[in-house]
């Protein structure tokens, strides 16, 4: 991997959301089918969320832009990128101007990228060394990231980073399956394989991290709660 020096920037997931939801409110840049198109800060910064495909790979991608945590006049990103079946990293990076290069948080992947109002376009270094181009637009319908919780007994709810609410139910089991159900009224059904638990996208215990995209294509992973048969990495793609 090409090493490069850079500032290393964490921002919480829900921080960035509220100031997405802010920001969306005083553009008021929605259109009528629920698209939201990229946010410009200044002249060249876009935020927003963006997802979309990685080429050659079974992987979704999924992009929030927004103001860095405590430094004004700042923007940062967080990526999250899984293949629904062993995949699933979690990057962070500081904007300048309009592109970015984020590291994962284990520092075995690296992106970059360039933000504009329409799509984000840029190149993602794998774990195993290989490099693949990625492009990821504004989420239309319910598509977006999500960040939700299960329960213990396989309930599912939370948001999207634009704050597009879903609910749902995982079964556990071999093979596990599960169901989304969207704000717009879709139902996604969607498969679960049970792995060893381990520190995959850094995701703490009931935590659900999805892609969604506009065609209902989903990607994502999960962390069981506790049981006496131990905890459990729970991989998800669609159905």
């Amino acid at each position: 991997m090409v090493t490069r020096t850079r500032t290393r920037m964490r921002v919480g997931f829900m921080p960035v959301v509220l100031l997405l939801l802010s920001l969306a409110a005083c553009s008021g840049d929605d259109n009528p089918d629920g698209e939201k198109s990229g946010t410009a800060m200044g002249a060249d910064a876009f935020f927003g969320s963006f997802v979309g495909e990685v080429s050659g790979t079974e992987a979704l991608v999924a992009v929030v832009a927004g103001p860095a945590e405590g430094e004004k006049g700042s923007g940062a990103v967080q990526i999250y990128l899984s293949d629904g079946s062993g995949l699933s990293e979690w990057f962070s990076g500081p904007i300048s101007g309009d592109s970015f290069v984020a590291e994962s948080d284990d520092g075995d992947a690296e992106m970059d990228g360039t933000l504009a109002a329409d799509s984000v376009t840029g190149t993602v270094e794998l774990p195993d060394g290989t490099t693949a181009e990625y492009r990821a637009t504004p989420p239309s319908g319910a598509a977006g990231l999500y960040d939700l919780t299960i329960s213990s007994a396989g309930e599912l709810s939370g948001a999207s980073a634009a704050g597009l609410g879903v609910t749902g139910q995982i079964t556990l089991g071999e093979p596990g399956s599960g169901m989304l159900r969207l704000v717009d009224g879709k139902r996604l059904d969607f498969s679960v394989t049970q792995t060893p638990a381990g520190d995959l996208a850094h995701l703490r215990a009931g935590q659900v991290r999805l892609i969604v995209l506009s065609g209902g294509e989903l990607r994502g992973m999960a962390k069981g709660q506790p049981s006496d048969a131990g905890s459990v990495d729970l991989l998800i793609q669609s159905a």
